[in-house]
This record gives C-alpha cells, sequence and structure tokens, in this order.
C-alpha cells in the first residue's frame, strides 16, 4: 500500500493495533544516495566502520522507507501479512528549519530506472521531526502565545520611523471594517512590527478585530478579521489550539510511526540493515553519536530486538546452501528445496505479491524479506526433526543472531554485535606497508610474493594494508622485510595502536582548546 502524507494520519492510526497484534516487523529504506566519504577498507575495525558511515552517508535521505507486519494465526497456523510503501521528505517549517541534503547521481539513476515516483516524493512526500525538532516546534508555538498575552500589559512606544507603516496598516483594517471584505491579509511584517500591530488593533479597536499570524508562500504575514461573540471567540481560540496540536503531530509525521515501532518492542526483520538503521536514528530520532561503543547502546535501546537476515544466511547452517544473500536473488532460493515459503494471507488493499515483483520499492524489499525469514527460520525447525517446522520470531532458535548486523565490505568482521562485544578474528597475517609514491601494484605484489602474495588495500598513494594469502607466512615476512629501506613493514596491530594514540591525543587537544 502506497502512503503519502494524504493517506498517513489514517494510516497510522490502522497500524496502531495492528503492530500490537504483529508476531515480527520486516523494513527496507531507499536513500539518495550511499556514501560521500572515504569508502571502507577490508581491513577497517568494525568502530572506524562506523565512523565513516556516519561521517559519509548521514547526509543523504531515507526517501522511502518500508513496513511489513506479519502476523501468525495459530489456529490457522498461516501468517497474514500487510506491506506499507511510506513516501518521506522534509517539510520546511520556516526559513531558519529548511533542510538541506545531498544526491547522489548514481543512486537517483538508480531510483528513476525503478520508476520511482519523484513527483509524489517532493509533493506529497510524510514530513518528520527528531525529539529535538520537535520540542523546538512546541516551545516556538509556546512563546508565540506567551509574547502574545504580553503584548496585552506592555505598551511599546511607537518611533518616529515606524509610524508612517503602522499608521498604513490601521488605515487599511479601518478600511476593512468599513467594508463587507471577510478578512484582510498583511504581508511584509517583521516579527516587531507584527507586535505593533496585535498592540495597535488591541488598543484601537478593543474587542472588534482579531489578528492572528499565518504563513503564506512561506512568509509570515497577518491575517485581520472581526470578532465575534465572547462565545464565539472562546470557540475561536479552543478551535486554534487543537489546529496547532494537529499542524505539531502532521510536522511530526513518519516520526511518531517510528515511536510507536520503538514502544512495541517488536522483532525487527532487515535485510543487511545496518544502513537503515543508522538513517532511522538519525533522521527520526537523534543524531548518531560520535562514539562507536555509544551506538551500539543507543541502537539497541531504541530496538532491543533484531535480526538480519544476511546473518542468517552467512551463518554455518546455510552457507553451503544459500549461493547468494542478494535479496532478489534469495527469495528465488527460499522458494526451491530444502527451503519453502509457506502461504501467506494478504489482507486486501495492503498486501504485495510475489507473481508482480517490485524490486527496490521499499514497501516490496520488506515484504519479500519478511518472506525469506519465515523460510530461513523454518528450516531452522526441520534440523530439529520437529514435525511442526513453524518457528516464530521469538524462537529461541534465532537466539545465535538475535541483534547481530553485517558490516558491508570487511573481509573477516562478520557482523556488528549490539549486545556484547564484536568478534574479533586475528589479523596476525595482515601488515601495514608504506612505500614510494612511485611504486605500483606490482611492486607490491613482487615484495610479498616469495611469502605467497596477498590481498592488496590501499590507503593511500604512499601506504596499504597487506593481507597474506598464506598465514603461516607472516612471521617469515617480519624477518625478511624489517631491513628494508626503500619500504616499512610494520604488523596491522602495532599501526592500529598508532592510530589510536593519534586519535586520542587529537580528542585531548579539542578538549583543551573547548574548555579554553
Amino acid at each position: 500500500m502506497e502512503v503519502t502524507s494524504s493517506n498517513f494520519q489514517d494510516v497510522l492510526s490502522e497500524l496502531e493495533s495492528v503492530i500490537k497484534d504483529a508476531t515480527f516487523l520486516s523494513i527496507d529504506g531507499e536513500f539518495t544516495g550511499l556514501n560521500s566519504g572515504p569508502d571502507a577498507g577490508p581491513f577497517d575495525t568494525p568502530a572506524q566502520y562506523y565512523s565513516k558511515l556516519r561521517a559519509g552517508s548521514m547526509d543523504f535521505l531515507l526517501v522511502q522507507f518500508g513496513l511489513s507486519v506479519f502476523t501468525y494465526n495459530s489456529n490457522t497456523n498461516k501468517y497474514s501479512q500487510r506491506s506499507y510503501n511510506f513516501y518521506v521528505f522534509p517539510k520546511p517549517m520556516n526559513r531558519q528549519s529548511d533542510s538541506r541534503f545531498m544526491c547522489q547521481a548514481s543512486s537517483i539513476a538508480f531510483l528513476s530506472n525503478q520508476d520511482f515516483d519523484f513527483n509524489k516524493l517532493f509533493k506529497h512526500g510524510i514530513p518528520y521531526l527528531t525529539a529535538s525538532d520537535e520540542e523546538k516546534l512546541v516551545k516556538r508555538l509556546e512563546e508565540k502565545q506567551k509574547l502574545k498575552e504580553e503584548s496585552y500589559h506592555d505598551i511599546i512606544p511607537i518611533s518616529d520611523n515606524d509610524k508612517p507603516q503602522i499608521e498604513e496598516i490601521c488605515s487599511r483594517i479601518e478600511n476593512f471594517l468599513a467594508s463587507d471584505a471577510k478578512g484582510l491579509t498583511i504581508d511584509h511584517c517583521n516579527g516587531f512590527m507584527r507586535r505593533l500591530v496585535y498592540q495597535e488593533a488591541r488598543i484601537r479597536w478593543p474587542n472588534k478585530v482579531i489578528v492572528e499570524s499565518k504563513m503564506e508562500n512561506g512568509w509570515q504575514c497577518l491575517l485581520v478579521q472581526r470578532a465575534g461573540t465572547k462565545e464565539e471567540e472562546e470557540e475561536r481560540e479552543n478551535q486554534k489550539q487543537e489546529k496547532e496540536k494537529l499542524e505539531v503531530k502532521q510536522a511530526v509525521g513518519l516520526s511518531n510511526l517510528l515511536k510507536k515501532i520503538v514502544e512495541s518492542e517488536k522483532v525487527i526483520v532487515g535485510h543487511n540493515m545496518l544502513l537503515d538503521l543508522c538513517h532511522i536514528v538519525h533522521q527520526f530520532f537523534t543524531s548518531l553519536p560520535k562514539d562507536y561503543s555509544e551506538f551500539k547502546t543507543l541502537l539497541h535501546g531504541l530496538f532491543p530486538s533484531l535480526l538480519d537476515t544476511k546473518v542468517i544466511c552467512q551463518s554455518q547452517q546455510f552457507k553451503e546452501l544459500v549461493s547468494s544473500s542478494n535479496l532478489n536473488l534469495l527469495i528465488d532460493i527460499m522458494s526451491k528445496p530444502p527451503f519453502s515459503i509457506p502461504d501467506v494471507e494478504p489482507v486486501e488493499g495492503r498486501s504485495y505479491s510475489v507473481s508482480r515483483e517490485k524490486s527496490h520499492e521499499a514497501g516490496y524489499d520488506a515484504y519479500i524479506t519478511g518472506l525469506c525469514f519465515i523460510a530461513l527460520s523454518n528450516y531452522l525447525g526441520t534440523l530439529q526433526n520437529s514435525e511442526n517446522a513453524t518457528v516464530l520470531a521469538n524462537s529461541p532458535l534465532l537466539n545465535p543472531f538475535l541483534n547481530k548486523l553485517p558490516i558491508a565490505r570487511l573481509k573477516d568482521f562478520p557482523y556488528v554485535n549490539l549486545v556484547g562485544k564484536d568478534p574479533n578474528p586475528s589479523r596476525e597475517h595482515v601488515f601495514h606497508l608504506t612505500f614510494p609514491k612511485e611504486w605500483k601494484h606490482t611492486d607490491i605484489s613482487q615484495l610479498f610474493s616469495p611469502f605467497g602474495g596477498g590481498y592488496i588495500s590501499w590507503l593511500s598513494d604512499t601506504s596499504a594494508y597487506i593481507g597474506l594469502h598464506r598465514r603461516d607466512q607472516a612471521g617469515a615476512v617480519m624477518i625478511s622485510l624489517s631491513k628494508e629501506t626503500v619500504c616499512k613493514v610494520q604488523k596491522y596491530t602495532k599501526h592500529q595502536a598508532t592510530l589510536q594514540v593519534d586519535v586520542s591525543s587529537e580528542d585531548r587537544k579539542r578538549k583543551l582548546s573547548s574548555s579554553g
């Protein structure tokens, strides 16, 4: 089901009970770009990978959010599913709150090739606010009301410079009152001038006119209307307050849905979803923390039960059976023995079908991610020689995969562990090499060829990591190459320790400069 700003509030109300009854939720996202900074290297640490992702990806936007809600019926032994495809785009609240974001040409071209509807995104995208932005909006409305109340008590002298404009505006109001017009709009007023108009209207026409601010074409204007009876004005004020509450609710937009998902504490399923989750936290909750361990704590606090189908596919039980973890290929693999995708009951007007492929539409990808998860989970049940192979999302069989997120590009770190230490594979076979700028790939290959060669990961024009193909040759490398004068070979662990010292030193300098 497509969801835009026009039907979002209705869908949000619908999802209140739907999420409450769900067995698990699967998610997916589409973005305006992937990375604007340095690429992650195969021998980065998870903390270094996160740092690059945070610095190079968060200036892009998540513009489509897919949510598929799977609910298991124990009476029929079947799942039902509802899937939603949300178009997401920030709404400018004023000139100070006008979001800027980056686009990557390759990502936009990719979405265009998938028939992504950019008109629908820009015209009808659902807005959102982080918690701090929501707080600022509410505070701004409170200050606006406070300013109005203060204007009833404080009389501001009108300077000679401002008097001509005030008199001109008051003349227009006088003419309006003598006419049959329903209202008068006054533009080109700054905040101070608007307050003077409030004051003069109250003094010159007590209980006869109502002056209110309104946004028109991105600018603050004044709307002048005739005052009604006391009862009518009380009703008008109540309606105004209700309208402001609705405006806040609409501005918070998709963030309200994400809050409901967080509050539900349901199992969240995704496929290679670390980037999706980083964008969700950054865009709808709060800025990503600089510290990697703080990020893990924050993410686990928001989403305490995460399962990633890519982590499951790469585990011992599946890696021989799953030839590719690409989502579009994975759904085909899951459709054939020894796996099977059970019949999932669609909800009319709310569901996708594998017979009508819509790859790279976030709602569809969330849907097939959920199907793959069911097939993978049920296969774990068959390994237990169980006649009933249905394995639900809260089954202990899935505990080995819980809260582990795959890290793309790193050669030997399979996942981020949100609830404990990350895997710590040995990198004794990896070396840091510095060399002359004129060196090419072949020069490095020749240097390490006596030790069986290795995988070269360039860091700069004069440095690289080399991971030996033959790990048993690590000791021989240091013995043979430590005396080299043209280049310098250093153990990976020693080089990483040097980097940590440099980072700590920079942090201390920043703290000293900020405190000074």
